[in-house]
C-alpha cells in the first residue's frame, strides 16, 4: 500500500535503501514517437490517435501483424530513439535520487541488436548515447556502470536481485508479475491503470513516485 502522510505533516515511509528503474517506457518516453513511425510505415490510418497500447492492438490485428509490431519496435527503439524524449520528471527523480545518496540503477530488458533488424542499430550504444545526451549519465546523475542491459527478462530480474533493489519502477505488469520476481523488492507500476489489480502498487507519473519514495520531493 501506499505511504499515507499523517497529519502532523511526519513522514512516516524509510527512505529506500536502493532503487531500480526500467528504461524503456518508464524513463524514455516513446509515445510520439512510435505514433510518427507507425504513420511513415503505413501501419495505422494517417488520421489514427491512441497509446501505444492501442496502437498495439490496431497494428496486431493486420495480417502478419506481430512481424509489422516487431519491426515498428525495432525502427522506434533504434533509429529513431534520439527523436524520443525524457518522461516528465524522471531526471529530477534521479537527480534526487543522487542527492539523497540512494543507490540507483537502471535495468532494462535490451538485446544488443533487434531481432527484426539483426544488423542495423546497437540499442545498447544508442541507450547509452540518448542517456548522456538527456542528463541522465551525468557528474550529477548516473554513471555508465551503473546502467544494466539484459538479453531476457529472467536475465533482468536476476540483477535486480543482485543489485540489492529495494524498490523498482516499471510499467509492464508482467514484470511484476512473473513468478520469479524479486519477493522482497517493492514493485512500482508506472502508468494509467488506477484498477489494475496485481502485487504492485500502481502511480501515474513520475511525480507521484518521487511522492511515494522520496518524502514527498517532486517536480
Amino acid at each position: 500500500m501506499l505511504a499515507m502522510m499523517p497529519a502532523s505533516g511526519a513522514w512516516t515511509r524509510p527512505m529506500p535503501e536502493c532503487i531500480g528503474l526500467d528504461l524503456d517506457n518508464t524513463i524514455i518516453d516513446y509515445r510520439a514517437v512510435f505514433l510518427q513511425a507507425a504513420r511513415a510505415m503505413r501501419l495505422c490510418p494517417p488520421g489514427f490517435i491512441g497509446d501505444k497500447t492501442s496502437l498495439r492492438s490496431q497494428i496486431r490485428a493486420l495480417p502478419d501483424g506481430e512481424r509489422r509490431w516487431t519491426e515498428l519496435q525495432a525502427e522506434v527503439y533504434g533509429r529513431r530513439l534520439s527523436q524520443a524524449r525524457a518522461a516528465h520528471g524522471a531526471l529530477h527523480f534521479v537527480r534526487a535520487c543522487i542527492g539523497r545518496g540512494i543507490p540507483t540503477f537502471i535495468v532494462s530488458h535490451k538485446t544488443r541488436f533487434a531481432a527484426a533488424d539483426p544488423g542495423g542499430v546497437d540499442l545498447h550504444a544508442a541507450a547509452l548515447t540518448w542517456l548522456e545526451r538527456h542528463g541522465f549519465i551525468a557528474e550529477d546523475g548516473l554513471s555508465r556502470e551503473q546502467v544494466f542491459f539484459e538479453p531476457t527478462r529472467a536475465a533482468k530480474l536476476v540483477r535486480i536481485g543482485l543489485l540489492g533493489c529495494t524498490s523498482f519502477v516499471d510499467d509492464l505488469r508482467e514484470v511484476f508479475d512473473d513468478p520469479e520476481f524479486p519477493p522482497s523488492v517493492e514493485r512500482l507500476l508506472l502508468g494509467p491503470a488506477p484498477h489494475a489489480v496485481g502485487p504492485f502498487d500502481v502511480l501515474p507519473n513520475w511525480t507521484a513516485i518521487a511522492c511515494h519514495l522520496l518524502s514527498g520531493e517532486a517536480e
